[in-house]
């Protein structure tokens, strides 16, 4: 073997293992700024939210804490100088299909210049949900919407601005849903940035836009900060089962930029939702990305036809801006350029050369894939990876390597450029394919394909031809710009033990630099198969859980029909302490839960239930419902086909769908009045009437003492859940 050849061989499997690290260790682009040039004033901000949350008891919409933070904060807005407006009134969200969910929100307003129509509103909420404080979720975007209010106020924009701080928004987007159902103030918004968080840390990334999306584009790129934006983000998010308040807002026709950190997500919705594990620097890039927004909406002409816009940002120094019809052509131009280059390179037998990229890819995918099944088919814990992230991902990224490796070397592939010249035709003619309906899928290729275009150009030049294979590896970088913070974003949505298949961007990267590093592979699948048995060592050995990275443990005290349970969802073996607590099964009951007897709940609630006709065919079933001092009340329905139409504390709904579910939150749905038109003919539905009060209770004392301090209630929280069958009679 050549000197020349070993220097190529070893340079090849050093970068190997240095896409293995980078990939693994920690993934990149996704922490928020240590710097940021910007007015926003973090510290100001943070000291407005301590106030607010004062004691950081959770605040969900309706409850005793939610008013005391809701009081601060009307008294933060009148320092500010502002004259806060609160709409106080019952609504119900049709959201989910077959579902009305309702709660008396109270949502505040305040107009931060003069009052005018096309206005650009900034949007955040105040309530949290019943198992945590809410310091990020949605303390942070509360605290943003007051610092820029403040920053506008004295630098005035072109637009007005207003602010919305919805409530109920834990309980069902409720206090959105007023807003654009019934607000007067609706009508004058033209525009609308939205802060929301996933998580406690990380940037703040914007991920939603209007449809279409020119001018909420042009608005990013002129608001003087480069946000940290992907149009493939957009468009998986909207075929996500996600929703923001924004959800509601979009039908009223506005532009639109949503901003959210998903960073930490493990404490998103817990306790550890506060002001200890709030993220300044993350705080600090959200109140600059909302400030930019802002004031980029205001400098756009925000009125006729737009178009739409494929977009990415380079580490927040650039942001890529292609029109549709443009980002289409250059992917197809690209394409042929590609394909023109295969044919020029030459080199080894073709058909090994285009064949091996989609071999590599489907190998090297699911050998990953089939390493994070092996791993938790044999970890007891569901989220295994919660704690230490870095095992798991040493094993998916060592995985997809080793796959693609031994598949290039089985094949025999020779021709580095002409492999990766293949890798580029298999990448674009698959995003070319779903471009209509994923169309922000280009900006994975749209900023690279030029540069294989001028490798293309060089082939037809003698003296260009040397530089082709670097010209290629420019290529590889640009494409790995672009993928390596959005691979680190899908992992932080997707949390690391399911995100094997974001690997594949690791071996796309692999094949790309092949021509730049080197055409030997003996070593490459040693080295990876070395750091896969580190890193499923790892992954099975390492604490899933820490106290700064929980487990999700909720303690739910049930009482169906006088019937007693302790109950915890089954997401891992229940704690040992726990399970000496009460008697709790030796396995999970049908429903996924841990089940152990209980007492009878003391049961305060009554219920009434009268019917009458309603015309021809038709019935009226009045149900009342009184649980004073319950905390959310709700009616289960089955076999609910005859249901024609409800009103709900006297206010219609129209529900899309069968009828399932219509619940309402907060001590102000103390009294729950539940009419429904039946059609007389039909079998009546069969409905239980479901009261949750937050907090496990003095009978789970033990059994929440017991909790070790690796786990923490989520979302809903632990509660008491007292559940009854309403009798309906002919």
């Amino acid at each position: 073997m050549s000197s020349l050849s070993r220097i190529m061989q070893w340079r090849f499997v050093a970068v190997t293992l240095l896409l293995v690290l980078l990939w693994t260790v920690r993934p990149i682009g996704v922490e928020a700024p240590r710097s940021i040039e910007t007015a926003f004033d973090t510290d100001r901000a943070f000291g407005r939210l301590a106030t607010i949350l004062g004691d950081q008891r959770p605040h969900p919409t309706g409850s005793e804490a939610g008013n005391a933070v809701m009081q601060r904060l009307l008294q933060q807005i009148r320092q500010d100088g502002f004259t806060p407006i609160v709409r106080d009134r019952f609504h119900c969200s049709t959201l989910r299909a077959g579902a009305a969910i309702c709660a008396r929100p109270r949502n505040i307003l305040f107009w931060v210049t003069k009052p005018g129509d096309d206005a650009i509103m900034v949007t955040a909420h105040h309530d949290s949900v019943p198992a945590g404080p809410g310091a990020a979720d949605d303390g942070m975007g509360v605290a943003v919407a007051l610092e820029v209010a403040h920053l506008i106020k004295a630098q005035p924009v072109s637009r007005p601005v207003l602010v919305l701080i919805t409530d109920a928004e834990e309980a069902g987007l409720v206090g959105a849903a007023a807003f654009a159902a019934h607000d007067p103030l609706a009508s004058k918004v033209g525009a609308v940035v939205n802060l929301e968080a996933r998580g406690t840390t990380g940037i703040a990334n914007m991920f939603q836009t209007s449809r279409p999306n020119g001018r909420d584009i042009a608005a990013l790129a002129r608001g003087g900060l480069v946000p940290s934006a992907n149009s493939l983000a957009t468009n998986l998010y909207d075929h996500l089962p996600n929703d923001t308040d924004l959800t509601m807002l979009l039908p009223l026709g506005i532009d639109a930029a949503n901003f959210a950190v998903i960073g930490g997500g493990k404490r998103y919705h817990t306790p550890l939702d506060n002001l200890d594990h709030l993220d300044r620097a993350s705080l600090r890039h959200m109140g600059a990305s909302a400030l930019a927004a802002v004031r980029g909406f205001s400098e756009v002409d925000h009125k006729g036809p737009e178009g739409v816009s494929v977009f990415a940002d380079l580490d927040r120094h650039i942001l890529l801006v292609l029109p549709y019809g443009a980002a289409a052509l250059l992917l197809f131009v690209g394409l042929g350029a590609a394909i023109i280059l295969f044919v020029r390179v030459g080199g080894g037998q073709p058909w090994r050369a285009l064949l091996a990229p989609p071999a590599a890819i489907i190998a090297g995918t699911a050998l990953a894939m089939l390493t994070g099944v092996l791993v938790a088919a044999i970890r007891p814990e569901a989220a295994f990876a919660t704690a230490y992230p870095v095992a798991i991902r040493l094993a998916y990224a060592s995985a997809a390597l080793l796959g693609a490796s031994l598949v290039v070397q089985a094949m025999k592939v020779t021709g580095g450029v002409r492999v990766t010249a293949a890798a580029w035709i298999w990448l674009s003619g698959l995003v070319a394919a779903l471009f209509m309906l994923v169309p922000g899928l280009s900006t994975l290729v749209d900023w690279s394909l030029p540069i294989v275009m001028v490798a293309t150009i060089a082939s037809f030049v003698p003296a260009g031809r040397p530089f082709i294979p670097w010209l290629m590896a420019l290529a590889a970088i640009s494409f790995s710009l672009v993928c390596l913070p959005l691979g680190g974003g899908l992992e932080n949505a997707l949390f690391a033990e399911n995100a094997a298949p974001i690997s594949l961007f690791l071996i796309w990267m692999f094949l790309f630099l092949m021509p730049a590093t080197g055409r030997s592979f003996r070593f490459v699948p040693i080295v990876c198969a070395l750091l896969l048995a580190g890193g499923v060592g790892a992954a099975l050995i390492v604490p899933a859980y820490t106290p700064d990275a929980p487990r999700h443990l909720n303690i739910v005290h049930e009482d169906v029909d006088g019937k007693g349970a302790f109950l915890a969802y089954d997401n891992g073996p229940l704690p040992d302490a726990m399970r000496s607590a009460a008697r709790f099964a030796a396995t999970p009951d049908a429903k996924g839960n841990w089940h152990a007897p209980a007492p009878r709940l003391a049961d305060e609630g009554q219920v009434s239930v009268v019917q009458q006709p309603a015309g021809p065919g038709l019935r009226a079933i009045r149900i009342r419902a009184d649980g004073p001092s319950s905390d959310r009340q709700e009616y289960l329905i089955e076999k609910g086909q005859a249901i024609r139409r409800i009103a709900v504390n006297g206010d219609p709904v129209r529900v899309k769908g069968p009828i399932t579910y219509v619940g309402c939150s907060g001590r102000p749905c103390g009294r729950f009045d539940l009419l429904m038109i039946v059609d007389a003919g039909q079998p009546l539905p069969v409905i239980q009437w479901r009261r949750v009060y937050y907090g496990a209770g003095s009978a789970a004392a033990a059994i929440v003492a017991a909790r070790p301090d690796t786990a923490v209630q989520v979302h809903s929280g632990d509660q008491r859940s007292i559940v009854r069958t309403v009798s309906l009679t002919r």
